[in-house]
């Protein structure tokens, strides 16, 4: 009888566990369906952002592109408006060699009349 009451014993200690073991087994499938969950959301968050992320990526470099157009255009314009400088002042000496010439002439001009 001894023996009985201990198989008894052991049986149900092994239906308690065995009983525990399910409702801890549930409670784990439940938790790691909230963290699958959990999970899938911040991997759509992130996807949204990587999203996000490459459409500003697109507009900068778009933007770069057409800064860096416009810098050489810029770089042109400077170019062409540094040679019409230099022309400008080339012609500007001649201007003021004639002005200095005339005004020689008048000068030598007006002493010969007196």
């Amino acid at each position: 009888m001894d023996i009985e009451r201990t198989m008894q014993f052991i049986l149900e200690q092994q239906a308690q566990i065995s009983a525990q073991f399910s409702a801890h087994q549930a409670q784990f499938s439940a938790h790691q369906a909230q963290i699958s969950e959990q999970f899938n959301a911040y991997q759509a968050r992130f996807a949204n952002d990587i999203v996000q992320i490459n459409a500003v990526l697109l507009d900068v470099a778009t933007t770069q592109e057409r800064t860096n157009a416009i810098l050489v255009t810029l770089a042109e314009r400077q170019i062409a408006t540094e040679e019409a400088m230099g022309r400008l002042a080339e012609r500007q000496n001649i201007t003021e060699q004639s002005l200095n010439a005339l005004m020689a002439t008048v000068e030598r001009h007006i002493a010969n009349h007196k």
